[in-house]
């Protein structure tokens, strides 16, 4: 069985040397939201596919997480750190 995926969040970040075709070639960073086997979850960055970065990304930690995914919806004692 795969893995689960509750919710991506896809950001395209400006280069450092401000160029003005920071969409184009700036950098680009999915979160991911995974669930887990006992009812929790947890949210991975990284580039590329959401299942490449379900399964290869970077744990991020719950303050992270709720900027990607913000309004209240993840809860805190169901987040993985």
């Amino acid at each position: 069985m795969g893995v689960r995926i509750l919710g991506t969040n896809t950001r395209t970040y400006p280069k450092e040397d401000g160029a003005e075709s920071w969409a184009r070639e700036g950098c680009t960073v999915r979160v991911v939201l995974v669930a887990g086997d006992i009812g929790d979850y947890a949210a991975y960055a990284g580039q590329g596919s959401p299942e490449w970065v379900a399964a290869h990304g970077d744990k991020i930690s719950f303050e992270e997480a709720c900027v990607h995914f913000p309004g209240g919806q993840l809860e805190r004692d169901r987040y993985r750190e």
